[in-house]
């Protein structure tokens, strides 16, 4: 029984594992440096959905308000009624426009809160 104890308690074994999950708790710099250039590579698929939902969204939402614009125009050259017209920027703004201020807010504000926060912890 003490040489199984032995076996699973083993002082070399048990000194050599606590140096070693110190270690790992304690970053330098070149480590922080190593775990962020991973960091990088693994966050790449994200940031390209992130650009992919942005430009789909943000299209979509200039697309409507483009043609709408050019039916304004016309609506005023032949002196017709505008409101019709002035109804779809509202239900284009209403529909579309929240969600496109927030995923361009997502898009833009990441970095900009990311470097704020690190300019506010030097």
């Amino acid at each position: 029984m003490f040489k199984l104890l032995g076996k699973i308690f083993n002082p070399k074994k048990l000194g050599d594992s606590l140096i070693s999950g110190i270690d790992k708790a304690i970053l330098t710099n070149e480590e922080k440096l190593d775990y962020m250039q991973k960091m990088l590579v693994l966050y790449e698929p994200y940031k390209l959905a992130q650009r992919v939902i942005a430009i789909l969204f943000t299209s979509a939402f200039i697309l409507v308000h483009l043609m709408t614009a050019i039916t304004h125009f016309i609506y005023v050259l032949r002196e017709l009624d505008p409101n019709p017209i002035i109804s779809l920027y509202e239900y284009n703004n209403d529909s579309l426009g929240t969600l496109v201020m927030i995923i361009v807010g997502f898009y833009f504000a990441g970095g900009v809160l990311e470097g704020t926060v690190k300019k506010l912890k030097k």
